[in-house]
């Protein structure tokens, strides 16, 4: 049996990588399966219809947040001619015009259909005439990390994102261009952004703190400050910061304080414990699904970082209780689905 799957593969995002990893490892120990290939889906999705494809006996399209671009993918799904499965992905964006094309295409040509949260659910729903949507959870917990040794450490990782305090995507066109430029010659509070210069200040004074990047990509030296990498964002808040996605820097750590989704995930994974901002919608999904609405901080009161990470950590055996409790729940549901649809 040989098996394609379509992803944002080969970007240098941690998520992905992993969601690479975990699915190719659990598909081998299957048996009966003599090769895994793995495609970036923008790449071939943007040719359009092709055939090139059908010598497979399944072609995966996930995981992640892959319903999102504008580009028109649904005549490559449509031109498919062998038996798809989708999973493990997350719907990103409002499903008009060719996200939406893009959506209808997965669910009717799709045997199966896997999303990571209720909320991409719930979009989907009104497209999903034969109810083919299935809550499940992300494809990383079908090879999840080992759960790490509880340690009485005052060690914490952290991962922030130049997040804008406006919405770019309602920005015309013209508009973003001129923050590019106003970016380039180094106006780079246009758009106005989120800082945590004061709050990584108080931080130090009481954890040791362990940036971690999980979107390494390499980029261009005048990238607009809002579209740069982890790596670049970590650097100006701390002077040493790893050049690649790292698992076992969090290895010495309980808590990670991520703005990302996948770092949330690797944290409930390893056992450690999440919090995050009140930004995506994703990252606070899975704050409540694990029962830790307590870690979801307002951003608009970034000063209160400190009291939140405190509270977590006073309450650190509950609180991993929780998290270790949703681990294994979240792995084994993604076995059992995806066991499930490859039959």
């Amino acid at each position: 049996m040989k098996v394609a799957v379509f992803g944002w593969y080969g970007h240098d995002n941690a998520g992905d990588e992993r969601i690479k990893y975990s699915l190719e490892y659990f598909l081998k120990t299957l048996g009966g399966i003599d090769a895994v290939n793995f495609y970036d889906l923008h790449k071939h999705a943007i040719q359009g219809k092709t055939s090139k494809f059908d010598h497979y006996d399944l072609i995966i399209i996930g995981g992640g947040g892959l319903i999102l671009s504008q580009h028109n993918y649904h005549d490559f799904i449509m031109g498919i001619g062998t038996k798809i499965i989708t999973a493990g992905v997350s719907v990103e964006t409002a499903l008009i015009g060719n996200p939406k094309k893009f959506a209808e295409a997965l669910l009717e040509k799709s045997s199966a259909f896997l999303v990571r949260d209720q909320a991409s659910k719930e979009k989907l729903t009104p497209l999903d005439r034969d109810n083919k949507v299935v809550v499940s959870s992300d494809l990383t917990f079908l090879t999840p990390f080992e759960i790490v040794p509880y340690n009485l450490s005052n060690t914490i990782a952290v991962n922030f994102l130049a997040k804008s305090k406006i919405n770019l995507a309602a920005i015309p066109r013209f508009l973003l261009k001129t923050i590019e430029i106003a970016n380039r010659l180094g106006i780079k509070n246009m758009p106005p952004i989120y800082s945590f210069k004061q709050i990584v200040r108080v931080l130090k004074n009481k954890y040791s703190i362990i940036p971690i990047p999980l979107y390494t990509v390499k980029q261009p030296p005048d990238i607009p400050y809002y579209q740069m990498n982890d790596v670049a964002i970590l650097h100006t808040y701390f002077n040493q910061v790893a050049s690649n996605f790292d698992d076992s820097l969090m290895d010495e750590c309980n808590l990670f304080l991520s703005m990302r989704l996948h770092g949330l995930i690797f944290a409930i994974q390893k056992g450690l414990l999440p919090l995050t901002f009140s930004i995506y919608p994703k990252q606070i999904n899975i704050m409540k699904e694990v029962g830790l609405d307590s870690g979801i901080i307002d951003i608009r009161s970034i000063k209160e970082t400190p009291r939140f990470i405190e509270n977590s950590l006073n309450n650190i055996e509950t609180n991993r209780e929780k998290v270790i409790f949703y681990r294994e729940k979240a792995s084994i549901q993604i076995t059992n689905d995806v066991l499930r649809v490859i039959n």
